[in-house]
């Protein structure tokens, strides 16, 4: 694995599962589940990650899984005026063939939501076409008790903003 992987898992990381399972720290290994892995301007989606503490303090990345990501043509925002308000982000795009399947992770770190796209590859027993496959998905974003303001949207390597009254 990558050593600054380590260092953003740690410092920088941003955890989060559709799911909600936490992290696990068990038989000296940390298992996290989903995790959102920002590296400037670059998103990367890893299942399965897990560490192990270093004699340093550190953590050593022991196995991960990075998923490949969907490309994300466009997003658009939706904002319910409903009490609490809410909000659902619905991302357009193609999968690399129509043998796949998609899953999601979404996070915020201040203003900023990010919601990474994923695509896993389907068992099946025939030969696949190996031609893309649009889709459309449906996202709600967790806003409440956000304060009034501008926010972003990144979707893999689309963007959109919206605002909160």
């Amino acid at each position: 694995m990558r050593i600054w992987m380590i260092a953003l898992l740690v410092n920088v990381l941003l955890i989060v599962s559709a799911h909600g399972a936490p992290a696990l720290f068990a038989d000296n290994v940390l298992t996290i589940e989903d995790a959102i892995v920002l590296e400037g301007d670059k998103t990367r989606y890893y299942q399965n990650i897990r560490l192990s503490p270093t004699p340093d303090g550190d953590f050593k990345v022991v196995g991960a899984v990075e998923k490949s990501l969907v490309t994300v043509t466009d997003i658009l925002v939706r904002i319910e005026k409903t009490n609490p308000v809410q909000v659902e982000v619905v991302l357009k795009g193609y999968m690399a063939n129509p043998c796949v399947e998609i899953s999601t992770a979404v996070t915020r770190k201040g203003s900023t939501f990010y919601v990474v796209v994923a695509q896993t590859p389907l068992q099946t027993l025939v030969a696949c076409a190996q031609v893309i496959k649009p889709f459309e998905l449906k996202v709600p974003l967790e806003v409440k008790g956000l304060a009034s303001g501008k926010y972003i949207v990144m979707g893999n390597s689309a963007s959109s903003s919206f605002a909160l009254d």
